[in-house]
């Protein structure tokens, strides 16, 4: 199924109503409700001490790429993940992570996304790894292609137990659109397809 999540960071994520996967942060473009979210391993609104997930971030970029520029937005771009997964682990909207690697309207995605876990009692939890790969770069803009490979769930922060449904680890298509803003290079939106994307790809 699609998933459409507030942007990067949103980076995955799956919301009380849909699957466990949900997108750092990340996908605003495709969602329809607060309660959609960005990304593998979103909130069930919208990835510490709560949130015991690593992600692991091996990149790739396309020989054509291989300089700096490329090497920048994959920065962002990870930089993105690594913002959504921990405010994600405390369903905090507010951390400043989040303005520093997105922008709108994957920021504001991401944002209403956690909002809606906080006041659920919703966190994320569980590892994403990452396999970016620049494919354009032109001017200001940029678009980055992924296959993560996602475990993240969300569970209840009083309890620690998952939020239904569950579904098992899966890899999930990510397209992010990153633009240069004071010089650095932040995820403006994306869009994550679950279960669509051959592994490590």
């Amino acid at each position: 199924m699609e998933q459409l999540q507030p942007g990067l960071p949103s980076l995955n994520r799956r919301s009380a109503s849909a699957p466990r996967c949900r997108w750092w942060p990340f996908v605003l473009l495709l969602m329809g409700a607060a309660g959609m979210l960005a990304g593998c391993g979103g909130s069930g609104g919208s990835a510490s001490a709560t949130h015991s997930s690593t992600t692991n971030h091996s990149s790739s970029i396309p020989s054509a790429s291989s300089n700096g520029s490329a090497a920048a937005v994959l920065k962002g771009y990870r930089a993105a993940w690594g913002a959504f997964e921990r405010a994600l682990a405390d369903a905090d909207p507010y951390d400043p992570g989040l303005s520093s690697t997105m922008v709108d309207p994957q920021l504001q995605g991401v944002k209403a996304n956690l909002v809606s876990d906080q006041q659920q009692g919703i966190i994320g939890r569980g590892p994403t790894t990452l396999h970016p790969k620049v494919t354009s770069i032109s001017g200001q803009t940029a678009t980055v292609v992924d296959c993560t490979y996602s475990s993240n769930e969300l569970v209840y922060k009083a309890t620690g137990k998952p939020v239904p449904p569950t579904t098992p680890p899966e890899n999930d298509g990510v397209i992010a659109t990153l633009v240069q803003s004071g010089g650095v290079w932040k995820v403006s939106r994306q869009a994550v397809t679950d279960g669509k994307c051959a592994s490590g790809s």
